[in-house]
């Protein structure tokens, strides 16, 4: 018996719009598709859902691929190239006309639309026009307010304004953004948890090389100089550092990377494909985030399902702290604290993990993360 079958509502066509989710879905070289958080959920959540029955439609950007692609029961269209039409003219043709066709040729009954940008609004515009039902989930924090918008063009905001309040339902990754959300829209957000694959086994944290890893888009909000500078600190640990440049900052990229070269503890990956980020939570004993503000990490989740505590500078509804999941820190000296005192402490750092992993195992497993999107989806 399917998901959808088991409750009781009829299976529905969905249509989810990502530009840059076929990096993960292709699992492309990292280097040259920007690949982040949102990337990954729209990935395994278009696939979750295939599987449970649902026919699904992924609306992404064109990396060369075949106009339409089947990939794990998802049916993926593409839409444009960034560089094609002619500057000032491109946002209506190719990227609104070929969105729109690729929308229509989904005949979805229900459009899904993930992270604060202009696809909100043009997703409820199809919708108002064609009758269907509009799903949007906030993937940060500062999608929930107008002063803290990550959008720095006027069209953008008005798009995702328009959108946000035409909504049927927003679901929220955390208690705070929902707040936020009520707050400063006035508008209800569910919360609805994050998607991730959890290994079957792993291994324990005595057997692995690497002690500290950093793994991130690197944009200024992500403070990647920071994990450069709690390397340089502890000389004598094992490092590793992974992330893409984000094409708005390529110069906080080239310092950081210019950075790590000096320091012989620190191994710079630079930007991995998804299918390889599985190894680095697998061979680490520590993760640590330095980021000022976030939605909910999928790197959280990846290191909890690999029994991996997270020492970060950002905690979601304080659940690092309230559950043990690592340690919530203020700043460099206190991730180097909390690092090293996790370390010198072989009983408390598996005791951790273990907490990790039952986190992981409860709380991540797919069916339980999927009930409020399919809540949202099939009402």
């Amino acid at each position: 018996m399917t998901v959808i079958e088991s409750t009781g509502k009829k299976s529905r066509r969905i249509c989810m719009l990502n530009y840059y989710a076929w990096g993960v879905i292709a699992d492309l070289d990292g280097k040259k598709v920007h690949i982040g958080g949102e990337e990954v959920q729209h990935a395994l959540m278009s696939r979750y859902l295939a599987k449970s029955g649902l026919d699904v439609t992924s609306v992404v950007g064109d990396f060369g691929q075949q106009a339409l692609e089947q990939v794990s029961g998802v049916k993926v269209r593409k839409t444009f190239k960034k560089t094609a039409g002619l500057p000032g003219l491109r946002f209506f043709a190719p990227r609104l006309t070929s969105t729109w066709a690729a929308m229509r040729a989904a005949d979805a009954d229900v459009y899904y639309v993930s992270c604060a940008g202009a696809n909100v609004g043009i997703a409820a515009a199809f919708c108002q026009r064609h009758k269907r039902r509009l799903v949007f989930r906030i993937a940060s924090d500062s999608d929930c307010a107008p002063d803290t918008l990550l959008l720095s063009g006027s069209r953008d905001r008005m798009l995702y304004h328009y959108g946000l309040r035409r909504a049927d339902a927003i679901l929220a990754q955390t208690d705070k953004q929902a707040e936020l959300l009520m707050k400063n829209y006035g508008l209800h957000a569910d919360v609805a948890g994050m998607f991730s694959d959890v290994p079957e086994t792993i291994l324990a944290p005595a057997a692995r090389a690497t002690d500290l890893l950093w793994l991130a888009n690197m944009r200024s909000m992500k403070r990647p100089e920071w994990f450069v500078d709690i390397v340089r600190k502890v000389p004598d640990l094992v490092c590793e550092m992974a992330g893409g440049a984000h094409p708005e900052e390529l110069d906080l990229y080239a310092r950081v990377e210019q950075g790590a070269a000096s320091l012989p503890n620190l191994r710079f990956h630079g930007q991995v494909k998804f299918g390889s980020t599985r190894k680095l939570f697998a061979n680490a004993r520590i993760f640590v985030n330095t980021s000022s503000f976030e939605g909910f990490p999928n790197t959280y989740l990846q290191a909890w399902a690999n029994g991996v505590p997270v020492v970060a500078t950002f905690d979601p509804d304080g659940i690092i702290k309230r559950l043990g999941l690592g340690v919530a820190v203020a700043d460099i000296d206190g991730a180097v604290a909390a690092a090293r005192a996790l370390l010198a402490d072989p009983a408390e750092l598996a005791a951790c993990s273990a907490r990790c992993r039952d986190y992981a195992v409860a709380r991540l497993a797919p069916e339980t993360v999927a009930a409020p999107y399919l809540s949202a989806l099939l009402a």
